[in-house]
């Protein structure tokens, strides 16, 4: 059997339960162990797409795994593609990886870092940077753009999002 979808499998079955009492189990596949409510230690070693979406009640930030990835699918080109497909209207290309750090540049920031919003440009950027940081030893995303009100160029990591709810379904 598959080992990613196994401990999917096994993730999904220790979220069930009464909502009230279940301990959500904040899931970031940076290959760390997280402990479930009943203390059963998982070694998160699968790969995830990753969607920011907002929540309707708080209005807080939540990440939510969408989709498992592949071994053989989990390229920069391919998590660039499926990035571009979700905001066609910002396009992001790679410029090259280096140690822990994907450079990425978008030529025409103007619909991310003016018409989007803030809510817009901070679930672009978290996104993106989820995405590419599930690549295998990397922790940085450095974004190069023209600034402006809604975004800023520069290096991020999943650290910087701190604000940010975890979803385990």
């Amino acid at each position: 059997m598959n080992k990613a979808f196994f401990i999917a499998l096994l993730i999904l079955c220790s979220c069930k339960g009464k909502e009230n009492n279940r301990e959500t189990v904040a899931i970031d596949t940076l290959k760390e162990t997280h402990k479930t409510k009943d203390s059963i230690n998982i070694k998160v070693d699968a790969h995830y797409f990753w969607e920011a979406v907002t929540d309707d009640k708080s209005n807080e930030l939540i990440m939510k795994r969408i989709q498992p990835i592949s071994a053989d699918s989990l390229t920069a080109d391919n998590l660039i593609k499926h990035i571009n497909s979700r905001y066609d209207h910002i396009r992001l290309q790679l410029v090259k990886i280096s140690n822990d750090t994907v450079f990425v540049k978008i030529r025409n920031s103007n619909f991310l870092t003016q018409q989007m919003g803030s809510t817009g440009a901070d679930m672009y950027m978290t996104e993106a940077t989820y995405n590419l940081s599930e690549l295998n030893n990397i922790g940085y995303v450095n974004f190069d753009f023209k600034e402006g009100d809604h975004a800023s160029p520069g290096t991020y990591s999943r650290t910087d999002f701190t604000n940010i709810k975890f979803s385990s379904h």
